[in-house]
C-alpha cells in the first residue's frame, strides 16, 4: 500500500482514532462501577478453581468448635485455658501461634491475664486488632481499632488488623494488606505470620467514605470447602491428645468454627458461594503469603492495555479487511475470554474480561457509524489528503506560483505536495551540510554514501564533497587508520549489522582529536530492515583534555601533597623520640593528619565524580560481610560492638554494582558511626528488600545531630559546616567522605537519606533499584 493511500486512510479514520485513545481510559473507569464489576466477580467466581491452592500441611486449625464447648464450658473460656493451650503448641515445638480471639477487655482476674501474657513468651504468638464494627464492604470503617491488652501486646510477636472485608455483593474474596486510617494503615496478621515485612503500598489503593485507607488487595485462591486445611478441637489439644509430632513446626491458627460465635462469611468455594468460617479464611490467606501464590491484578498502565489491546486488535482487523465485521468481533471477544481464563491458571493473572467485552461491543457501533460516514466523503478526503499534511517547523513557505485555471483540484493539491517534498529535502541537504557535527550517511553494508564539511574536516579527507566521496569508502576500513579510545564497540538502536561490531566507540586522530560515534539506523516507511544509518561524530576532544587535567591534579595530591606531610609525621616522630611529646608536635601532628585526610577524601570523590565504574553482579551479603570485617578492628579499637543483621534471603540478593566503590562507601558510613559513637555502644549495620529496591542501613548511638545539620549533610549544601570532630588526632571532617558515599549511591541509581536527633544517634539508609 503506497503512503498517500496510508495517509488517506489514516485521515479517514478521523473519530474512530480518537475514539481508540479515548475508549480505554473510559472503560477502565467505568470498570469500578458496581454493574461491570458484578459481571467479572461472577465470572471470576467460575474460573477460581483453575487456581485453587493446595493446601499446605505446615498450618494447622485448632477449632472452637461443638464439642470444644461442650467439654469445657460455655464460651468466653477463662484465659488460663488460652495459656495452658499455648504451652502444650509450645512443648510439642510449634512454630507460631495466631489467637483469633477478642483479648481487648481484661479480665475479672488479673493473674490469669499475667498466666496468658507467660504463656506467650514460649513461642511467637501473634494477635490481631479488631475494628469497632462488624466486616462490611469499604466504605464502612470504624473510628479506630480496638488494640489487646497492653500486657498481651506487648508480649505478642506481632499485631495486625485481621479484618474480612466483602465484596458488593456480600463474598469475601480478598483481604487488604494495609487497612486503616490514612496516616496510620495497619498491616494484615497473615503478613506478619508469613515472614513478610510490611513495606510501603504497592497500590494507591482506595479511601472510603469514612475516610479509611484500603491498600494492596491480595486475591485468595481459597484451596476448598470448610475442613480443606487439618483441623483438631481445642479440646483434645489441651488434653493432650494429640501427639507432639504432629503439632511440630506447625503454624498454629487458634479459632472459632462455630457458627454465631466466630467470623463466618461466604466464599467463592468449587464455583459457588458457601458459608466459611474466620480462621479457615487467614489459613488460606497465610498459605498464599507463604508461598508467593499470588493472584495478581492489573493496575494503572497494565489496566488500559488490557481493555486496549483487544479494542485496537478489533479495529485493525475492521481496517485490514473489509466485510465481516461481526464476526471478527465475535472471535476478539473469544478471544479476549480464552487469554483471561489461560493467564490466571498459568499466570496467576486475573484480567477481568467484562470490561475488554462491553468495550468491544461499542467499539463495534463507532465503527460501523464511521465507516458509513467515510464512504460518503471518499472522494473528498482524498483530494485534501495532501493538501492537509502540515507544515514543519523548519518548512520554507511556499513560493508564489500560478497553475492553469483548467488543473484539476487533486492536481493542484498534488503538485503542492511535491513542490513541498522537494523544498523539505534541499532544506535538509543544506542544514546537515552546515552542521558543526560530523555526520556519515552508511549504507546496510557499512559503505559511506554522504558526508557533510565537519565529517571531512575531522577525518581529514580534503577536497570537495564528489572528491571525498570517492575516498570515503568502507567505514571500518577509515577507522582503522586511528587509535581506538574505548574497548567497547559502538552502539546501534535496534539489531546492529555486522560492520558495527569492528568500529570502536571512541577514537583519537593523528592531531590528538577525539571523538565518539553515534549510530542511529534509518528505516524508511514500514521497512523491516535499516536501508542505511547515520553515524555522527561527536567531538570530545576539551572533555578529554580537561579530564586529562584532573588526572594530572589526581597525581599532585596523590604524591606531591602528601609526600611533605608524610615526611612532616616522620620527623615528628624522630622529634618525640628525644624529647617526648610537647603540645606544638602534638598541634602539627593533628594538622599533618588533616591535611593527609582531605587528600584522601579528595581523591576518593574525584574518583566516584569522574572514575570508571566497573559493575558486575555481585552478591551483597558478601559484601556486607567483607566490610564488616574490615572495619571490625576500627570498632575493637573503638570498644564499640558492631553488629551485622540480615536475612537468609537477603543475604542471597544479587545486584549489578561496583562491588569496590559500594564497599568503601558502606565502610565510610561505618567508621562515621563508630567514630561518633561512645564506648559500650553498638552500630548496627542492616540488609533488607523488597521488589523493587534494597535498603542497607547504618545505626549508631552516637552523638547524633540537628535536623538542619542533617539536611544540610544529605543535600551537599555548606558541608564545612557539619563536621563532627573526629576523637582521634583532632582531625575533623568536611564532608567529603559522605559526598563520597552520596556520589557512589547515585551512579548506582540509588538514593541515601537518614534521620538524626542530638544525644540520640543517627540513622543513615542506602535505597539500590534492583534492576538497575
Amino acid at each position: 500500500m503506497s503512503f498517500r493511500r496510508w495517509i488517506m486512510r489514516l485521515r479517514a479514520l478521523g473519530a474512530p482514532l480518537a475514539a481508540l485513545i479515548v475508549l480505554p481510559a473510559l472503560l477502565a473507569w467505568l470498570a469500578q462501577r458496581p454493574e461491570l464489576q458484578q459481571l467479572d466477580m461472577h465470572f471470576y467466581d467460575r474460573v477460581l478453581p483453575l487456581a485453587a491452592q493446595s493446601p499446605s500441611p505446615e498450618i494447622l486449625i485448632v477449632a472452637i468448635d461443638e464439642s470444644s464447648l461442650a467439654a469445657l464450658g460455655k464460651w468466653p473460656w477463662p484465659r488460663e485455658t488460652h495459656a495452658r493451650l499455648l504451652e502444650r503448641l509450645a512443648q510439642a515445638g510449634a512454630r507460631s501461634a495466631l489467637l483469633d480471639l477478642l483479648l481487648m477487655e481484661p479480665s475479672d482476674d488479673a493473674s490469669q491475664d499475667r498466666s496468658l501474657a507467660q504463656a506467650m513468651q514460649r513461642l511467637p504468638v501473634y494477635l490481631p486488632l479488631q475494628a469497632s464494627r462488624t466486616p462490611s464492604i469499604p466504605r464502612v470503617a470504624p473510628d479506630e481499632f480496638l488494640a489487646p491488652l497492653p500486657i498481651l501486646r506487648e508480649r505478642a510477636r506481632g499485631v495486625g488488623h485481621a479484618e474480612l472485608v466483602l465484596d458488593a455483593d456480600g463474598i469475601a474474596r480478598s483481604l487488604f494488606m494495609r487497612l486503616g486510617p490514612p496516616d496510620d494503615p495497619r498491616p494484615y496478621i497473615g503478613l506478619l505470620m508469613a515472614g513478610r515485612a510490611p513495606a510501603g503500598p504497592q497500590s494507591a489503593g482506595t479511601i472510603d467514605a469514612a475516610g479509611w485507607r484500603y491498600e494492596d488487595r491480595l486475591l485468595i485462591p481459597y484451596a476448598g470447602p470448610r475442613g480443606s486445611y487439618r483441623t483438631v478441637p481445642y479440646v483434645s489439644v489441651l488434653r493432650g491428645e494429640i501427639s507432639p509430632e504432629f503439632l511440630r513446626d506447625r503454624i498454629v491458627l487458634v479459632g472459632s468454627t462455630t457458627p454465631g460465635l466466630g467470623d463466618q462469611v461466604v466464599a467463592p468455594l468449587a464455583g459457588h458461594a458457601q458459608l466459611l468460617a474466620g480462621v479457615e479464611v487467614h489459613a488460606n490467606a497465610i498459605d498464599q503469603l507463604m508461598h508467593g501464590r499470588v493472584i495478581r491484578v492489573p493496575s494503572g498502565l497494565q489496566s488500559y492495555l488490557w481493555i486496549g489491546l483487544p479494542l485496537w486488535l478489533a479495529a485493525w482487523l475492521f481496517w485490514r479487511y473489509e466485510g465481516a465485521g461481526l464476526t471478527r468481533l465475535a472471535a476478539v471477544a473469544l478471544g479476549t475470554i480464552l487469554v483471561s481464563v489461560a493467564a490466571f491458571y498459568w499466570l496467576r493473572w486475573w484480567l477481568a474480561p467484562a470490561t475488554p467485552v462491553v468495550g468491544l461491543l461499542a467499539l463495534y457501533l463507532i465503527w460501523n457509524w464511521s465507516r458509513q460516514r467515510r464512504q460518503l466523503r471518499y472522494l473528498q478526503q482524498r483530494a485534501e489528503l495532501l493538501q492537509a499534511l502540515p507544515a514543519g517547523a523548519f518548512e520554507l513557505p511556499p513560493a508564489d506560483w500560478r497553475q492553469p485555471r483548467h488543473a484539476l483540484p487533486s492536481n493542484r493539491a498534488l503538485d503542492r505536495a511535491i513542490s513541498r517534498m522537494v523544498g523539505l529535502q534541499v532544506l535538509a541537504e543544506s542544514t546537515i551540510q552546515a552542521m558543526p557535527v560530523g555526520v556519515l550517511l552508511c549504507d546496510a553494508q557499512g559503505l559511506v554514501v554522504g558526508s557533510n564539511s565537519a565529517a571531512r574536516e575531522l577525518l581529514g579527507v580534503p577536497g570537495c564533497p564528489e572528491a571525498a566521496a570517492r575516498q570515503i569508502q568502507y567505514l571500518p576500513d577509515l577507522l582503522g587508520t586511528m587509535r581506538p579510545q574505548s574497548k567497547t564497540l559502538a552502539q546501534s538502536d535496534g539489531a546492529p549489522p555486522t560492520w558495527i561490531g569492528r568500529v570502536h566507540g571512541e577514537y583519537a586522530t593523528k592531531d590528538e582529536r577525539h571523538f565518539k560515534l553515534l549510530v542511529a539506523p534509518v528505516t524508511p516507511g514500514a521497512a523491516p530492515a535499516p536501508s542505511g544509518y547515520l553515524v555522527a561524530l561527536a567531538e570530545l576532544t576539551s572533555e578529554r583534555r580537561a579530564q586529562q587535567q584532573r588526572e594530572l591534579w589526581h597525581r599532585f595530591l596523590s604524591h606531591d601533597l602528601r609526600n611533605p606531610q608524610t615526611s612532616i609525621l616522620a620527623l615528628i616522630d624522630l622529634e618525640e623520640l628525644d624529647a617526648g611529646p610537647s603540645p606544638l608536635s602534638s598541634a602539627i601532628r593533628r594538622e599533618a593528619l588533616r591535611t593527609l585526610q582531605l587528600a584522601e577524601e579528595f581523591l576518593d570523590v574525584s574518583h566516584a565524580w569522574t572514575g570508571n565504574y566497573r559493575f558486575a553482579p555481585a552478591h551483597l551479603g558478601a559484601l556486607l560481610f567483607d566490610v564488616r570485617d574490615q572495619v571490625s578492628a576500627y570498632a575493637a579499637r573503638r570498644k564499640v560492638e558492631l553488629v551485622l543483621t540480615m536475612s537468609e534471603e537477603d543475604e542471597e540478593i544479587e545486584l549489578n554494582v561496583d562491588a569496590a566503590l559500594l564497599t568503601r562507601a558502606v565502610v565510610n558510613l561505618l567508621n562515621n558511626a563508630i567514630r561518633h559513637s561512645p564506648s559500650g555502644a553498638v552500630v548496627k549495620l542492616c540488609l533488607g528488600a523488597d521488589a523493587t529496591e534494597v535498603a542497607i542501613a547504618v545505626i549508631d548511638e552516637g552523638s547524633g545531630m540537628s535536623e538542619p545539620a542533617l539536611q544540610q549533610l544529605l543535600s551537599g549544601a555548606n558541608e564545612s559546616s557539619v563536621g563532627q570532630p573526629s576523637g582521634e588526632h583532632g582531625v575533623r571532617s568536611h564532608g567529603l567522605g559522605f559526598e563520597f558515599v552520596r556520589t557512589v549511591v547515585a551512579r548506582h541509581g540509588g538514593t541515601i537519606d537518614g534521620i538524626a536527633a542530638r544525644d540520640a544517634g543517627s540513622t543513615f539508609w542506602l535505597l539500590l533499584p534492583r534492576q538497575a
